[in-house]
């Protein structure tokens, strides 16, 4: 009795942390190789800027773009991903990296000066007005690999991979392609 308890109860945790994990309807948990983001953000001057990330994942991009010298916030719907990240960013000895718990579509970003979004179609479509609405003149947004259908981008990037081809993510859309726009 005790031991199926305790197998039972060890099955129910498993199954609570792998669903914590891959939590998020508007996209997947699909990282970006670290050479690529480290590619793209070099391209943005990132030095005292504030730069979110929106749907951060295991917290990759944020620790990058702090340690390029941002304050960097990533935002993330899986609390299992957001500790993980927070341990990354502490283990690195980045305080300049914070973790947020919460839904991208409820957070107040007026205050960010670049935003990155690596969101299935349905959520960059879902994204777009309240980035419009709600970013400061002058704030860069960057996609990856799906695109706002509405808005213009100022810069188009696609780093290929010299040992390896990009990932191909859908027709026509590929791994390291990122789209750069201005509100």
């Amino acid at each position: 009795m005790e031991l199926t308890l305790i197998i039972t109860g060890g099955v129910l945790l498993g199954c609570l942390i792998g669903l914590s994990w891959f939590a998020g309807s508007d996209a997947p948990f699909v990282p970006t190789k670290q050479e690529k983001i480290k590619k793209a953000l070099s391209l943005i001057p990132l030095k005292n800027k504030t730069f979110y990330e929106l749907g951060s994942g295991d917290g990759r991009v944020v620790i990058e773009a702090a340690k390029m010298g941002s304050n960097a916030f990533g935002i993330e719907q899986s609390w299992i991903r957001i500790l993980y990240s927070r341990w990354k960013a502490y283990r690195q000895n980045l305080p300049n990296a914070k973790f947020i718990h919460g839904d991208i579509f409820k957070q107040n970003l007026s205050n960010a000066d670049l935003v990155f979004i690596f969101l299935l179609p349905k959520g960059v479509e879902k994204l777009e007005p309240k980035l419009k609405r709600q970013l400061k003149k002058e704030a860069v947004v960057i996609t990856q690999t799906f695109h706002f259908k509405n808005w213009k981008p100022y810069k188009k990037i696609l780093i290929s991979d010299k040992q390896e081809s990009n990932a191909l993510l859908g027709l026509n859309k590929v791994e390291g392609d990122f789209w750069l726009y201005r509100k």
